[in-house]
């Protein structure tokens, strides 16, 4: 992928998706100052973020964020919870007005990770049928595309284009593995077998209208056969996960895993809910986990639509 090669249709298509996924950002900015910086009891949603996951890590890694518990109760709740949310601002701020991108893009990964680790536990428990590894992953894969294409963004030429390329191809490669990390869990006994509580199991404390939808779709599963159902779902992944790898079949793949992450979204992630200060946005997940794999389902397409173009 060459950065020099998108047209001005494509280039103003980049520049808008990165506008979107800085808004995402502040969107998620604002959870986060809500929750652990305004409501009552602001610290104690801070502290039980951080103290939540380490209760639920292999005790190998247990250590690690306990330690990062306590030097936060040594630093003062506040402060740490001030400086995550302004590091969100900024990086928010920056991809919405398309400054200091790659700037943006590198501290982001990083931001990803940390959070990843801390905010999400590596993505533990990995029982019960559970197979997100954390929300903050797929952050962290957009930001590696942003990255790659910041020139374009910055309106400059690619000083490295075989960095950008090379940062591309890793972001890619990395949004595959995601997905066959996803497929492999699925094809666990633990999700074919208990598929339906996938969906009965997100019911509790929804809003009347979505408790009745995930009860339409927990007995249409039911009807059709949950075992079958799942099979299918753990299918759907593995395709997708070797198109993205291959890099092969990629017009079917990209539309086809936008519509099976908006499916996923409106059942088994309930649409993102349920909504509340201390909830939806302080780990990341704004209006739900799936919904975040759209951002970099739509960087491969604009730059699937470049390769087309390329080659009429």
């Amino acid at each position: 992928m060459n950065n020099d090669h998108f047209d001005d249709t494509q280039r103003n298509a980049l520049r808008l998706l990165t506008r979107v996924f800085g808004l995402v950002w502040l969107v998620n900015a604002g959870f986060q100052a809500m929750a652990w910086l305004v409501v009552a009891n602001a610290h104690g949603n801070f502290l039980h973020a951080l103290a939540k996951p380490a209760s639920k890590v292999p005790a190998v890694v247990r250590p690690l964020l306990l330690a990062a518990l306590h030097g936060a109760q040594a630093v003062g709740p506040k402060p740490v919870a001030l400086l995550m949310v302004a590091i969100a601002v900024l990086l928010g701020a920056a991809l919405l007005s398309g400054r200091k991108v790659a700037w943006a893009a590198r501290v982001g990964v990083c931001y990803s990770v940390l959070c990843w680790i801390f905010l999400n536990g590596f993505g533990y428990p990995y029982s019960g049928g559970q197979t997100d590894p954390g929300v903050f992953v797929a952050y962290a894969i957009a930001f590696l595309f942003v990255w790659s294409v910041a020139p374009v963004l910055e309106g400059r030429g690619p000083d490295e284009p075989k960095s950008a390329n090379r940062l591309w191809e890793v972001a890619r490669l990395s949004f595959a593995v995601l997905w066959l990390f996803d497929a492999f869990l699925k094809w666990l006994p633990a999700f074919l077998l208990h598929f339906t509580s996938q969906i009965t199991g997100v019911i509790p404390g929804q809003p009347h209208w979505i408790a009745v939808w995930l009860g339409f779709v927990a007995a249409l599963v039911h009807a059709v056969g949950p075992v079958p159902v799942a099979i299918l779902v753990g299918l759907s992944e593995t395709a997708v996960a070797l198109a993205l790898l291959s890099g092969k079949w990629l017009r079917l793949a990209i539309p086809f895993g936008m519509a099976y992450s908006l499916s996923v979204w409106v059942t088994a992630e309930a649409f993102g809910g349920p909504y509340s200060s201390a909830g939806t946005g302080v780990r990341g997940n704004v209006l739900g986990n799936v919904l975040i794999y759209l951002i970099p389902f739509l960087f491969l397409w604009i730059a699937e639509s470049r390769r087309r173009a390329a080659q009429a």
